[in-house]
Formats: structure tokens, sequence, C-alpha cells
């Protein structure tokens, strides 16, 4: 059973990691912080950029959804919580801990997410428009952050009671494509 838990957090990690690194790319593209800077270089390679910014969201969304769907037969944080309840590997207060960071933290924001993937993007809702389907979700560029935070989070504490290590997180995409942007627009500028 070890090798089954440490496969599902290898699995939960990674597909956290890479809902980070959509969200960073689709982040710098978007946010009021850094798209005046380059959206001249961006609108010369318009099509690009504009495909290039639906995918990076679509993919942080299927990433994001993956974690917390309930089917049984996937690689989700559900599961996994309900494997270590049931084999009961871990202290009830550690369960308690991870519980109340599912149930408070991330799972609100993941049904904003479920509203998105399941209505707008995974499958397209005949009953709503894509606009709509946003407006029910609710949901901000900066609680797509903060799942992809509560979520590392939750594996880290999951993790640490489980064999006492943490996961650093710590690959990046925003430097790169900072660096990408501005080597756009210094070949313009020159």
């Amino acid at each position: 059973m070890r090798t089954d838990i440490d496969r599902y957090i290898s699995e939960l990690r990674h597909t956290t990691t890479v809902a980070g690194l959509n969200y960073e790319i689709w982040w710098v593209y978007k946010s009021k912080d850094t798209r005046p800077l380059y959206v001249e270089a961006m609108n010369r390679y318009g099509l690009f950029f504009q495909t290039s910014i639906h995918a990076h969201f679509v993919a942080l969304l299927v990433a994001l959804y993956r974690l917390y769907e309930t089917r049984d037969n996937t690689f989700n944080i559900p599961s996994l919580l309900k494997i270590l309840k049931d084999e009961a590997r871990l202290s009830d207060a550690t369960l308690g801990l991870l519980e109340s960071i599912y149930k408070n933290e991330a799972k609100p924001l993941w049904i904003k997410v479920n509203i998105l993937r399941n209505k707008a993007f995974g499958h397209r809702s005949v009953a709503h428009t894509v606009e709509q389907v946003f407006q029910e979700a609710g949901v901000t560029p900066n609680e797509l952050r903060d799942l992809v935070e509560a979520t590392k989070k939750l594996l880290n504490e999951l993790t640490h009671a489980w064999d006492k290590s943490v996961h650093a997180f710590n690959l990046g995409s925003r430097e790169d494509t900072l660096q990408l942007l501005g080597d756009l627009k210094g070949m313009h500028e020159g």
C-alpha cells in the first residue's frame, strides 16, 4: 500500500506543478502589471499569443480539475484522503487538518474551476454562453493562484506526516516568459 500512496503523491505533485507553471505563463500574459509592458510585441504575433493564452488557461483548468475530481479510478486528492482514512495511515489530527484544508480552502475554489471546465472548456454547454459560465463561476485570477497554493500546502502537510518530506514546488515559468517577451520586444525596438 505504501507504493500506491507514494505513487498518488508523485502524480499529485506533478499535476500541481503543471497547474502552477501554466498559471504563471497565463498570468504574465494577462496581468495588468506585465501585459502593458509587452502588449505591442504580443500584438505582432497576435494569433500565437491568443492561442497561447487560451492553451495555458485551459491547461491550468484541466490540471486543477484533475486534482480534486471525485472519481475513484483517477489520481485525485479526495481519493487519496479516503485511502489514508480507510487505511488509518495518519493520525486523526493530521487527517482533520487535511480535510479542513480541502473543505475550507480548496473545495470552494475548485467548484468554480469545475463550472468552467464542465460548462465552457471540457464540455461546451448549449444552455449558456461562455460569458454566462464565467459569470456563474465568479472565479478570479487570484483564486486560481490560491487553489494552486492551497494544493501545495495540503500536499506538503500530507507528505510531512506521511514520510517527513516536503516538496519545494520551486519550478517557475514566470521568469522565462518575461525573458521571451522582453526578447520579442527588444527585437522590434532596435
